[in-house]
Protein backbone atom coordinates (compact mmCIF):
# COMPACT_ATOMS: atom_id res chain seq x y z
CA UNK A 1 0.00 0.00 0.00
CA UNK A 2 1.48 3.35 -1.00
CA UNK A 3 1.42 6.19 1.84
CA UNK A 4 -1.56 8.46 1.83
CA UNK A 5 -1.32 11.46 0.64
CA UNK A 6 -1.56 15.05 2.43
CA UNK A 7 -4.41 17.18 0.16
CA UNK A 8 -4.68 19.98 3.09
CA UNK A 9 -1.88 20.71 5.81
CA UNK A 10 -0.95 18.13 7.11
CA UNK A 11 -4.38 15.65 6.14
CA UNK A 12 -4.69 13.28 3.53
CA UNK A 13 -8.25 12.93 2.58
CA UNK A 14 -9.83 10.45 5.45
CA UNK A 15 -7.82 12.51 8.45
CA UNK A 16 -9.68 15.76 7.01
CA UNK A 17 -13.07 14.01 6.91
CA UNK A 18 -12.84 13.00 10.43
CA UNK A 19 -11.22 16.28 11.70
CA UNK A 20 -14.99 17.72 10.08
CA UNK A 21 -17.11 14.55 10.98
CA UNK A 22 -18.06 16.78 14.32
CA UNK A 23 -21.34 14.63 14.98
CA UNK A 24 -19.16 11.46 15.21
CA UNK A 25 -17.23 13.12 18.10
CA UNK A 26 -20.34 13.49 20.31
CA UNK A 27 -21.53 9.82 21.57
CA UNK A 28 -24.40 11.21 23.13
CA UNK A 29 -25.69 14.01 20.70
CA UNK A 30 -29.25 12.06 19.84
CA UNK A 31 -29.88 12.81 23.84
CA UNK A 32 -28.40 15.94 24.19
CA UNK A 33 -30.51 17.55 21.14
CA UNK A 34 -33.58 15.82 22.27
CA UNK A 35 -32.75 17.61 25.55
CA UNK A 36 -32.86 20.78 23.85
CA UNK A 37 -35.63 20.61 22.04
CA UNK A 38 -37.46 19.85 25.49
CA UNK A 39 -36.26 22.56 26.61
CA UNK A 40 -36.42 24.90 24.05
CA UNK A 41 -40.69 23.95 24.06
CA UNK A 42 -40.68 24.82 28.14
CA UNK A 43 -39.04 28.20 27.17
CA UNK A 44 -41.14 29.30 24.70
CA UNK A 45 -44.54 27.83 26.51
CA UNK A 46 -43.27 30.51 29.20
CA UNK A 47 -41.91 33.36 26.97
CA UNK A 48 -44.88 33.15 24.21
CA UNK A 49 -42.71 34.59 21.44
CA UNK A 50 -44.23 35.97 17.98
CA UNK A 51 -43.53 32.87 15.94
CA UNK A 52 -42.17 32.19 12.31
CA UNK A 53 -42.54 36.27 10.95
CA UNK A 54 -41.42 36.32 7.53
CA UNK A 55 -38.51 37.96 6.35
CA UNK A 56 -38.80 36.39 3.12
CA UNK A 57 -40.93 34.76 0.25
CA UNK A 58 -39.70 30.90 1.63
CA UNK A 59 -40.89 29.30 4.46
CA UNK A 60 -38.08 28.88 5.85
CA UNK A 61 -37.33 32.69 5.49
CA UNK A 62 -38.61 32.51 8.81
CA UNK A 63 -37.52 34.53 12.36
CA UNK A 64 -39.02 34.09 16.02
CA UNK A 65 -39.27 37.18 18.46
CA UNK A 66 -38.96 37.20 22.40
CA UNK A 67 -40.07 40.35 23.13
CA UNK A 68 -39.63 41.83 26.56
CA UNK A 69 -41.25 44.47 28.72
CA UNK A 70 -38.71 47.65 28.59
CA UNK A 71 -39.42 49.60 25.58
CA UNK A 72 -36.50 50.20 23.04
CA UNK A 73 -34.56 47.49 23.68
CA UNK A 74 -31.32 45.59 23.08
CA UNK A 75 -31.70 43.05 20.01
CA UNK A 76 -29.83 39.81 20.28
CA UNK A 77 -30.16 38.00 16.99
CA UNK A 78 -28.62 34.23 17.05
CA UNK A 79 -28.26 32.14 14.09
CA UNK A 80 -28.32 28.52 14.39
CA UNK A 81 -25.91 25.82 13.10
CA UNK A 82 -26.55 22.47 11.58
CA UNK A 83 -23.89 22.68 8.94
CA UNK A 84 -26.00 24.53 6.49
CA UNK A 85 -27.88 21.53 5.68
CA UNK A 86 -30.58 21.08 8.89
CA UNK A 87 -31.30 22.30 11.66
CA UNK A 88 -34.20 25.13 13.12
CA UNK A 89 -34.30 28.12 15.17
CA UNK A 90 -37.59 26.31 17.65
CA UNK A 91 -34.92 23.33 18.79
CA UNK A 92 -32.62 26.21 20.62
CA UNK A 93 -35.18 28.70 21.79
CA UNK A 94 -33.95 27.99 25.07
CA UNK A 95 -31.21 30.13 24.84
CA UNK A 96 -33.31 33.18 25.27
CA UNK A 97 -34.23 33.09 28.33
CA UNK A 98 -31.19 34.41 30.25
CA UNK A 99 -31.41 37.37 27.52
CA UNK A 100 -35.23 37.87 28.05
CA UNK A 101 -34.45 38.16 31.84
CA UNK A 102 -31.78 40.79 31.27
CA UNK A 103 -33.99 42.95 28.73
CA UNK A 104 -32.90 41.94 25.76
CA UNK A 105 -34.87 40.73 23.01
CA UNK A 106 -34.17 37.72 21.61
CA UNK A 107 -34.62 36.70 17.85
CA UNK A 108 -33.89 33.12 16.31
CA UNK A 109 -33.48 33.35 12.88
CA UNK A 110 -34.36 30.44 10.11
CA UNK A 111 -32.81 30.37 6.69
CA UNK A 112 -33.41 28.34 3.53
CA UNK A 113 -30.92 25.02 3.59
CA UNK A 114 -28.43 23.31 1.32
CA UNK A 115 -28.70 21.27 -0.78
CA UNK A 116 -31.76 23.33 -1.93
CA UNK A 117 -29.65 26.48 -2.00
CA UNK A 118 -26.37 27.15 -2.18
CA UNK A 119 -23.89 28.97 0.11
CA UNK A 120 -24.44 32.60 -1.34
CA UNK A 121 -28.08 32.40 -0.72
CA UNK A 122 -27.83 31.31 2.98
CA UNK A 123 -25.11 34.27 3.72
CA UNK A 124 -27.75 36.81 1.71
CA UNK A 125 -30.65 35.08 3.69
CA UNK A 126 -28.96 35.81 6.81
CA UNK A 127 -28.29 39.57 5.65
CA UNK A 128 -31.74 39.77 4.83
CA UNK A 129 -33.28 38.84 8.36
CA UNK A 130 -30.71 41.25 9.68
CA UNK A 131 -32.19 43.97 7.78
CA UNK A 132 -35.70 42.93 8.46
CA UNK A 133 -35.00 43.16 11.72
CA UNK A 134 -33.22 46.67 11.82
CA UNK A 135 -36.57 48.13 9.90
CA UNK A 136 -39.30 46.48 11.75
CA UNK A 137 -37.33 46.85 15.45
CA UNK A 138 -39.60 49.55 16.62
CA UNK A 139 -42.67 47.27 15.74
CA UNK A 140 -41.75 44.62 18.58
CA UNK A 141 -40.40 47.46 21.10
CA UNK A 142 -36.86 47.09 20.37
CA UNK A 143 -33.96 49.31 19.63
CA UNK A 144 -32.31 49.35 15.86
CA UNK A 145 -29.67 51.32 17.02
CA UNK A 146 -28.60 48.05 19.66
CA UNK A 147 -28.69 45.18 17.59
CA UNK A 148 -25.84 42.14 18.22
CA UNK A 149 -25.61 39.02 16.72
CA UNK A 150 -24.63 36.00 17.69
CA UNK A 151 -24.36 32.23 15.76
CA UNK A 152 -23.08 28.68 16.59
CA UNK A 153 -21.07 26.32 14.22
CA UNK A 154 -22.51 27.20 10.45
CA UNK A 155 -24.33 29.71 12.42
CA UNK A 156 -20.60 31.34 14.12
CA UNK A 157 -20.09 31.42 9.90
CA UNK A 158 -23.06 32.51 9.11
CA UNK A 159 -22.23 35.92 12.16
CA UNK A 160 -18.47 35.83 10.58
CA UNK A 161 -20.06 37.16 7.24
CA UNK A 162 -22.73 39.23 8.51
CA UNK A 163 -19.43 40.61 10.52
CA UNK A 164 -17.71 40.95 6.77
CA UNK A 165 -17.51 44.74 5.34
CA UNK A 166 -19.11 45.55 1.65
CA UNK A 167 -22.50 44.25 1.93
CA UNK A 168 -24.66 46.74 3.54
CA UNK A 169 -25.63 49.22 0.68
CA UNK A 170 -27.43 46.45 -0.87
CA UNK A 171 -30.19 45.99 2.08
CA UNK A 172 -30.00 49.78 2.83
CA UNK A 173 -28.21 49.05 6.16
CA UNK A 174 -25.60 50.94 8.09
CA UNK A 175 -22.25 49.85 7.61
CA UNK A 176 -22.09 49.90 11.93
CA UNK A 177 -25.42 47.91 12.20
CA UNK A 178 -24.23 45.18 14.08
CA UNK A 179 -22.73 46.45 17.28
CA UNK A 180 -21.34 43.48 18.57
CA UNK A 181 -20.92 39.64 18.10
CA UNK A 182 -20.41 36.47 19.50
CA UNK A 183 -19.39 33.36 17.07
CA UNK A 184 -19.50 30.30 18.49
CA UNK A 185 -17.71 26.53 16.98
CA UNK A 186 -17.45 28.55 13.79
CA UNK A 187 -16.23 27.32 10.47
CA UNK A 188 -14.17 30.72 9.09
CA UNK A 189 -12.24 28.92 5.91
CA UNK A 190 -13.81 26.93 3.73
CA UNK A 191 -10.84 26.06 1.80
CA UNK A 192 -11.05 22.31 3.74
CA UNK A 193 -14.46 21.78 2.12
CA UNK A 194 -12.64 21.92 -1.55
CA UNK A 195 -12.19 18.26 -0.04
CA UNK A 196 -14.69 16.86 1.61
CA UNK A 197 -18.27 15.72 1.66
CA UNK A 198 -19.31 19.21 2.39
CA UNK A 199 -18.27 20.31 -0.75
CA UNK A 200 -21.12 18.90 -3.07
CA UNK A 201 -24.03 19.45 -1.21
CA UNK A 202 -22.76 23.58 -0.45
CA UNK A 203 -21.53 23.53 -4.33
CA UNK A 204 -18.43 24.85 -3.14
CA UNK A 205 -15.62 25.72 -5.68
CA UNK A 206 -12.42 27.56 -5.19
CA UNK A 207 -14.52 30.96 -5.97
CA UNK A 208 -17.01 30.55 -3.91
CA UNK A 209 -15.31 28.91 -1.17
CA UNK A 210 -13.03 32.59 -1.31
CA UNK A 211 -16.26 34.64 -1.26
CA UNK A 212 -18.30 33.03 1.50
CA UNK A 213 -15.12 32.25 3.76
CA UNK A 214 -15.05 35.37 6.93
CA UNK A 215 -11.63 34.65 7.12
CA UNK A 216 -11.23 36.58 3.72
CA UNK A 217 -13.69 39.05 4.74
CA UNK A 218 -12.61 40.72 7.95
CA UNK A 219 -14.71 42.94 9.90
CA UNK A 220 -14.37 46.51 10.03
CA UNK A 221 -16.46 47.02 12.95
CA UNK A 222 -15.32 48.98 15.97
CA UNK A 223 -17.50 47.12 18.54
CA UNK A 224 -17.02 43.76 20.84
CA UNK A 225 -16.11 40.23 19.16
CA UNK A 226 -16.80 37.21 21.09
CA UNK A 227 -15.33 33.95 19.65
CA UNK A 228 -15.84 30.49 21.69
CA UNK A 229 -15.26 26.97 21.18
CA UNK A 230 -15.52 24.37 23.28
CA UNK A 231 -12.16 22.39 24.30
CA UNK A 232 -13.46 18.93 23.20
CA UNK A 233 -13.66 19.91 19.69
CA UNK A 234 -11.56 18.55 16.81
CA UNK A 235 -8.39 20.14 15.94
CA UNK A 236 -9.23 21.79 12.75
CA UNK A 237 -12.54 23.18 14.62
CA UNK A 238 -10.24 24.61 17.23
CA UNK A 239 -7.50 25.86 14.37
CA UNK A 240 -10.53 27.68 12.70
CA UNK A 241 -11.85 29.60 16.15
CA UNK A 242 -8.18 30.21 16.74
CA UNK A 243 -7.31 31.52 13.26
CA UNK A 244 -10.34 33.81 12.90
CA UNK A 245 -9.41 35.05 15.92
CA UNK A 246 -5.90 36.09 15.63
CA UNK A 247 -6.49 37.70 12.06
CA UNK A 248 -9.07 40.10 13.74
CA UNK A 249 -6.92 40.52 16.77
CA UNK A 250 -3.77 41.77 13.67
CA UNK A 251 -6.54 44.06 12.81
CA UNK A 252 -6.69 45.88 16.26
CA UNK A 253 -10.13 44.50 16.53
CA UNK A 254 -11.96 44.66 19.98
CA UNK A 255 -11.37 40.87 20.09
CA UNK A 256 -12.25 38.33 22.94
CA UNK A 257 -11.64 34.81 22.91
CA UNK A 258 -12.84 32.55 25.14
CA UNK A 259 -12.24 28.02 24.70
CA UNK A 260 -15.14 26.64 27.49
CA UNK A 261 -12.69 23.34 28.02
CA UNK A 262 -15.30 20.76 29.88
CA UNK A 263 -17.73 21.24 26.55
CA UNK A 264 -17.86 19.80 23.10
CA UNK A 265 -19.00 21.23 19.60
CA UNK A 266 -22.62 20.55 20.85
CA UNK A 267 -22.71 20.98 24.45
CA UNK A 268 -21.74 24.36 24.25
CA UNK A 269 -24.29 25.93 22.92
CA UNK A 270 -26.08 24.80 26.69
CA UNK A 271 -24.01 27.40 28.36
CA UNK A 272 -26.30 30.44 26.72
CA UNK A 273 -29.26 29.13 28.57
CA UNK A 274 -27.63 29.21 31.98
CA UNK A 275 -27.77 32.93 32.83
CA UNK A 276 -24.35 32.56 35.05
CA UNK A 277 -22.27 30.87 32.41
CA UNK A 278 -19.31 32.61 31.45
CA UNK A 279 -20.14 32.73 27.64
CA UNK A 280 -23.50 34.44 28.90
CA UNK A 281 -22.12 36.69 31.48
CA UNK A 282 -19.94 37.49 28.37
CA UNK A 283 -22.83 38.24 25.98
CA UNK A 284 -24.15 40.08 28.53
CA UNK A 285 -21.65 42.72 29.43
CA UNK A 286 -21.13 43.07 25.50
CA UNK A 287 -24.95 44.64 25.18
CA UNK A 288 -24.68 46.20 28.76
CA UNK A 289 -21.30 48.39 27.88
Amino acid sequence: MGQAVAIYRDYDLDALERQYDIEATVADLAQLLTGYDKWSEEVMADLAPSRDLAYGPDPLQRLDVFPVASPNAPIMIYIHGGYWKRGDKAGRAFAARPFHDHGIIWVSVNYRLAPAVGLDDIVADTRAAIAWVHANAERFGGDRDRLYLSGSSAGGHLAGMAMAPGWHGDYGLPEDVVKGATAMSGLYDLRPFLHTSQRDYLRLDKQSAARNSPLEHLPTMTGPILIAWGGKETDEFERQSKAYAAACTDKRLNVETMRLVEQNHFSLMSEMGAADSLLTQAMLRMVSG
